[in-house]
């Protein structure tokens, strides 16, 4: 037993000896180095490199970080002498470009060159615009953004001229700004006319695209109504026309096509109607049949949250001012008419004609509806739903109410 210990400690000594390994060393390179290139400053573009004079072997590497990013560079050796080439992401950058030099992992040295941007090659200009539609007057406006740079898209210099150029109608202006933070803006305030405007920007003999801003009216001011008629008698079939004024805004401009009017009316006993018009060439027309019977309307037109129009009246007169009626025998038959105009002619089809049947304590017991057909009505009460009693009859049409007790036989 004992001597099968010994033997295992002694394979477990010699598998842990022999796997176990001494570290390397590695010896760190006494090399100098030496910068060569004496030019920090460049132009966007040019393509450059960065050379060292070294005393010795080493393994050298280059950081390079500019606003593009960081990138590590292995450099070609020659003569005692390590070329580091930029890449060309990073001299087309303009900007501080920074660089460290490590050996071993460990700073020898470290810089900063400086690249300029590249005017001498082409400008271009990004603009834009918006909002693309204006009203007009002094309080809206659309931002103007004028971005100016080299070919190699870097942000020309601050004070950077730029011209703004603006057409409208038979006026043209030209105004000088300057660059700040990278770009030039300006605020391009609408006239006081409707219409197109065109907008465009210059720098560097380079000239941006057109752009075109619609300057729209602006809300309408108060306006006036009027109405046209065939005649004034309620015979609830002719048509009455609502018209507005000509809408304007403040500064004289006619108002967009399709701006919505609404005509409110109000009769005698305060209930309402209302009519709807769009406008075209500035003016909304609506129109309602003509009431049933006599009636006074109050109209005022309303743009919603912007103007209104004034008030004004219009009083229609009885188309029918009596009619008769005939029962049978019974009384269950009932005919209402002939139904006279102004004319002393029939009224149109369709004159809505009532009949309210009450009990003789007054209770309401059915209300019937009718229209008349070439001037008449006709209503018959059956005896399946009346019995014979006593029935008060209120027949109704054109405004006029026409009361009658009767015994149903």
């Amino acid at each position: 037993m004992t001597r099968h210990l010994l033997h295992i400690c002694v394979l477990i000594s010699t598998l842990f000896f022999g796997c176990s390994k001494h570290p390397e060393k590695t010896e760190k390179s006494n090399a100098t180095f030496e910068l060569l290139s004496e030019k920090q400053i460049f132009t966007a573009g040019e393509a450059f490199s960065l050379d060292f004079k070294t005393s010795g072997k080493s393994n050298a590497v280059l950081a390079v970080r500019n606003a593009i990013g960081t990138t590590i560079l292995s450099p070609s050796f020659s003569d005692g002498i390590l070329q580091f080439s930029i890449p060309k992401n990073f001299h087309e950058k303009s900007g501080p470009c920074y660089w460290s030099l490590f050996s071993d992992s460990e700073e020898k040295m470290n810089g900063t060159v400086n690249i300029h941007i590249n005017p001498r090659k082409g400008t271009f200009l990004e603009s834009y615009l918006g909002p693309r539609s204006l009203t007009a007057g002094p309080e809206d406006y659309a931002m103007f953004v004028m971005v100016p740079t080299d070919i190699y898209d870097n942000p020309l210099n601050d004070s950077t001229s730029v011209f703004s150029k603006i057409q409208f109608q038979d006026r043209q202006s030209e105004s000088e700004l300057f660059t700040k933070n990278l770009m030039a803006w300006s605020k391009v305030r609408p006239p006081t006319k409707s219409g197109r405007m065109l907008i465009s920007a210059a720098c560097n003999e380079t000239d941006s695209k057109e752009f075109t801003t619609i300057v729209y009216p602006a809300n309408p001011i108060d306006f006036t109504t009027s109405y046209e008629r065939n005649h004034e008698y309620a015979d609830g079939n002719q048509v009455i026309t609502f018209k507005s004024s000509i809408l304007k805004d403040t500064y004289g401009n006619i108002v967009s096509d399709g701006t919505l009017v609404s005509f409110i009316i109000t009769d005698e006993k305060g209930a309402k109607l209302k009519a709807q018009g769009t406008t075209l060439n500035g003016m909304a027309q609506a129109r309602l049949l003509h009431p049933e019977h006599q009636a006074s309307w109050s109209i005022e037109a309303f743009v919603t949250g912007a103007a209104k129009s004034k008030l004004i009246k219009v009083d229609f007169k009885a188309s029918v001012t009596d009619y008769n009626l005939r029962f049978s025998e019974d009384h269950r038959s009932i005919s209402v008419g002939p139904l006279k105009s102004f004319m002393n002619q029939l009224v149109p089809d369709g004159m809505p004609i009532s009949l309210t049947v009450k009990d003789n304590k007054g209770n309401i017991l059915d209300l019937l509806r009718t229209s008349s057909m070439q001037g008449k009505g006709q209503f018959e009460l059956s005896r399946d739903f009346y019995p014979n009693d006593t029935y008060l009859l209120l027949i109704k049409t054109a405004g006029i109410t026409k009361t009658k007790s009767v015994a149903l036989k």
